[in-house]
């Protein structure tokens, strides 16, 4: 888990970036991450590979093309995950 949440906090700081620190904060909120005052992310609600495609969602929802900067390390982790799956299925 704490891997995601490294991931997470990293794509949250990146969209910050972009699009404002209240405006990353409250798409990460949206997907189900907790964050502290400080900006850090603290929590995250569920399966963090569905909090993680809530986040893409949330960070590409207005057409901002700037936002897949933000999706990169989320898409790569996608990625690494789909891969592990096929090695474990075969």
């Amino acid at each position: 888990m704490e891997r995601f949440l490294i991931l997470f906090e990293k794509a949250v700081k990146t969209q910050a970036e972009l699009v404002g620190s209240d405006k990353a904060r409250e798409q990460a909120r949206g997907a189900g991450l907790g964050i502290s005052p400080a900006g850090s992310i603290v929590s995250c609600t569920g399966n963090p590979m569905i909090v993680l495609l809530r986040l893409i969602k949330a960070f590409t929802k207005d057409g901002n093309m700037a936002a897949l900067v933000a999706c990169e390390p989320l898409i790569e982790k996608l990625t690494e995950y789909q891969m592990e799956q096929e090695e474990i299925n075969a």
